[in-house]
């Protein structure tokens, strides 16, 4: 009888453009599907409806600027009173499709700014002496979209933006710093992958819950080290980076084609790489029944597969609705990886102004500026705080005292 009074029930709730549309899409909805992408791609939501009225040709056929708000309410869930709900967030509507025979509209909507050149126009440029979230602001600043850093903020020595859009550099800038981009909600959320796969797994999935799975192992990204080569920015030599993962035996190494610039440099490029193949090689997609607890950027354990098992990170979401009310997740996940660290240090910054230090024998500017910010490329600002002493940034003396301003 309490099955009866209370019924398990799903529904779609949507604003166009801030006017509640629900019950015009419902009624002739066909099909709904919201992607849900941890990182490396804009999240996306789909609608079809039925267009046998023609309306949706007329009234809302979309113009630009238009958007969509979309959220996913679940009642009596697993139990009487389980209630709750999933936000999708914004949509920029970017795509329109009318067919016929029979007669529907397909919707498609993204959370880029699609009235900027964010990921529209190629652009050129270089950044120096800054840090990954510096540049990100900056970015976003020009998107007018806000950023949501959650990770240590790199120094970024030199970044070039050669023939891509701000949106596929901002994602490659992060690939290449073991971080992670999701667009969401006018929002840029960035944060380190590694710590977030070291998070406990918010719930778990047996195997006798999914209603189809493929589970993958490919063991050609099993590398257990890697190897870089960086030039020695005090001497110009070019020198080599390598990294085994810790109980390896370092005879499985990825050979990276990309230059560094620093050993700092170097250690973050080769181990963001490596951590990106390994995450490659362990993965699972699957089909539940539907539910707002599916998200991407959460760990689930997965049990009920032997060997396979494990606490896995969610890539990506599809949160699906059918014609018939069927409301479905499809999940993509690939095995946690924690056993590598970043030992790059923070950056450093004198205590107060007139620190001083004395130079000894060996040191140049850009060592001394590593040692008191953590990057050789601020050496300008003890250049320029020491210009009554130093007439040439390039020859210091022992003996010289240095005033060491605040980084």
């Amino acid at each position: 009888m309490g099955a009866l009074e209370y019924p398990r029930r799903s529904s779609l709730e949507l604003c166009y453009n801030g006017v509640n549309a629900s019950g015009d899409f419902s009624d002739e909805m066909e099909s709904f599907s919201y992607e849900d992408v941890a990182s490396g791609e804009a999240d996306a939501i789909e609608i079809t409806v039925n267009n046998q009225s023609g309306r949706w040709l007329d009234r809302y056929m979309p113009e630009q600027g238009d958007y969509v708000e979309a959220e996913i309410a679940v009642e009596n869930w697993d139990r009487e009173g389980d209630n709750r709900r999933l936000s999708c967030g914004k949509f920029e509507l970017d795509s329109f499709r009318a067919e016929g025979f029979p007669q529907t509209v397909s919707i498609r909507g993204i959370t880029t700014p699609i009235l900027t050149d964010f990921n529209v126009t190629a652009k050129n440029r270089i950044y120096s002496n800054t840090t990954a979230k510096m540049i990100l602001s900056d970015i976003c600043a020009g998107a007018g979209i806000s950023l949501v850093y959650e990770a240590e903020d790199y120094t970024v020595e030199e970044a070039e933006q050669s023939g891509q859009t701000d949106m596929s550099f901002s994602f490659s800038l992060c690939s290449a710093h073991n971080l992670a981009m999701k667009l969401y909600n006018n929002k840029m959320v960035v944060y380190d992958q590694t710590n977030y796969e070291k998070k406990e797994p918010c719930y778990a999935i047996d195997r006798s819950e999914m209603q189809k799975y493929t589970y993958s192992l490919e063991r050609t990204n099993l590398y257990d080290s890697v190897q870089i080569q960086y030039a020695d920015p005090s001497s110009d030599e070019t020198l080599t980076y390598s990294y085994t993962v810790p109980g390896e035996s370092g005879r499985r190494k990825l050979f990276l084609n990309e230059q560094a610039d620093s050993y700092r440099d170097a250690e973050i490029i080769a181990k963001s790489r490596l951590l990106e193949n390994i995450r490659n090689a362990a993965s699972i997609s699957f089909t539940v029944r539907g539910d707002t607890k599916h998200m991407s950027a959460r760990n689930v354990e997965i049990t009920g597969l032997g060997k396979a098992d494990g606490i896995y990170f969610i890539d990506r979401v599809t949160h699906s609705k059918s014609a018939k009310g069927v409301y479905t997740c499809a999940v993509k996940a690939h095995l946690c990886v924690t056993h590598t660290e970043f030992s790059v240090p923070k950056v450093q910054e004198a205590k107060a102004a007139g620190t001083t230090y004395t130079v000894v024998k060996g040191d140049c500017l850009w060592n001394i500026a590593k040692k008191f910010y953590g990057s050789g490329a601020k050496y300008t600002v003890i250049y320029n705080a020491n210009k009554g002493i130093i007439k040439n940034p390039s020859l210091i003396y022992p003996g010289q005292v240095l005033t060491i301003p605040p980084g």
